[in-house]
């Protein structure tokens, strides 16, 4: 328990009423001035600025935890946004792909069943690469039919 009677004055109310007594103004007197009155008059102000420090160093860290929290949660935000408008853009790329795969499948039915066994266990991520793979070779095909018809043989 704290043997100090509550109306007791605190250091740095002790340190105002000194300030006043002698009839400076701390508010115009820079920080050397200061130190040298607080000097002068043996006040000792470590355990306040330790104080002080500690209690400005929580502050921060505080701070710090708050900005971090409100970026986690835009990020989560962010994040939930992209994936429910993804969901819907995976679905369009997985018909896509099935469609592309079909297609294929006309042409060339061993790479299609392929295509299509790797199309079974995609990942959306995978799903954009069997999609970029399908158009090439769609445009190759394209390529190939457009190389024939200009060459009849």
């Amino acid at each position: 328990m704290n043997d100090t009677n509550p109306t007791d004055p605190t250091k740095l109310e002790r340190l105002a009423a000194l300030l006043r007594d002698d009839g400076i103004d701390a508010e115009k007197m820079d920080a050397g001035q200061i130190a040298q009155y607080l000097k002068d008059h043996k006040v000792d102000m470590s355990g306040s600025q330790k104080r002080f420090g500690a209690v400005l160093k929580k502050a921060k860290a505080r701070q710090s935890l708050e900005s971090a929290r409100e970026r986690r949660l835009k990020a989560v935000e962010k994040a939930k946004a992209v994936l429910s408008c993804g969901l819907g853009a995976a679905d369009t790329v997985r018909e896509k792909v099935r469609a592309m795969i079909k297609n294929l499948g006309q042409h060339d039915p061993d790479q299609a069943q392929v295509y299509a066994r790797e199309f079974e266990k995609a990942t959306p991520e995978d799903l954009a690469v069997l999609e970029e793979d399908l158009t090439l070779l769609e445009m190759e095909a394209s390529e190939d039919d457009k190389g024939d018809s200009q060459n009849p043989g």
